[in-house]
């Protein structure tokens, strides 16, 4: 089982990630390869808890880039939070002294010190991108932000 450590924009609760847009809804670049790695045999987002005072762990991704069951493990400065699908990780690190953490406790603290939670961007009707699997799929669709 070989893992692989990755970047996202924005996780939410359900271990679903972003990596195209920013939580203003902002389109920043394509995916590339990062959909392709999520095949390895354990998936480790590491990102920071918040970024300019925006938290990264949300209710709900901003654009749905790679589905949660994909998802292993989220690590930030705050605890690591271990998909509970993965009920072989957790209990491999059941007696460890490493920070596990439910991903909604981390994202509430983060809450709480960014004074609550990011504001949705208001969308307007027009596409801008669509977002594929890697089969061609369609995942989601980003918005022209109004």
């Amino acid at each position: 089982m070989e893992p692989v450590g990755l970047g996202a924009t924005e996780v939410d609760t359900n271990f679903n990630a972003n990596v195209v847009t920013h939580s203003d809804g902002r389109l920043l670049h394509g995916i590339g390869g990062w959909q392709n790695c999520l095949a390895a045999g354990c998936t480790i987002l590491a990102i920071p808890s918040f970024r300019d005072r925006i938290p990264v762990i949300v209710d709900e991704v901003t654009t749905l880039c790679g589905p949660g069951e994909l998802i292993d493990v989220v690590v930030t400065e705050r605890g690591i939070a271990m998909n509970p699908r993965r009920k072989d990780l957790l209990d491999a690190v059941k007696s460890s002294k490493l920070p596990i953490r439910p991903i909604e406790e981390i994202k509430r603290e983060v809450e709480r010190i960014c004074g609550g939670k990011p504001q949705r961007a208001q969308r307007a009707n027009r596409p801008v991108a669509v977002v594929k699997w890697v089969d061609g799929t369609a995942l989601d669709t980003v918005w022209q932000i109004s």
